[in-house]
């Protein structure tokens, strides 16, 4: 699994590299499947926005990819907020890969004569 951690327009440092790969390091136990994660890190230049740093994460699975961002003051709290989202929907992918391998499970059938 390789994770990407880049920043446009916004300085990114090895501490929040770090951070970034530790953290995004526990999600394939919703997903075991994931190739690749890209983190991207930019500045939203809007003058009345009050939050202005933006996280973006894309976990690339097989055949499916999950894609979440968040904004926050700073570059840890967005960070924490999108992982917040992705491990969310990642819990949701599995859920949904268990339901269809076991389609009637926990369902009785009843045969007709």
């Amino acid at each position: 699994m390789d994770i990407l951690v880049r920043g446009r327009n916004v300085p990114v440092d090895r501490a929040i590299e770090a951070e970034s790969q530790r953290k995004l390091g526990k999600l394939p136990r919703y997903a075991p499947d994931i190739r690749r994660i890209e983190v991207e890190f930019s500045e939203i230049r809007n003058p009345r926005a009050s939050e202005r740093i933006q996280c973006e994460v894309i976990v690339h699975l097989t055949g499916t990819f999950v894609k979440a961002h968040a904004t926050a003051t700073d570059l840890r709290s967005a960070l924490d907020r999108v992982i917040d989202k992705v491990e969310n929907q990642a819990g949701r992918v599995k859920s949904k890969r268990i339901a269809r391998s076991r389609p009637h499970h926990g369902a009785v059938l009843q045969h007709v004569k």
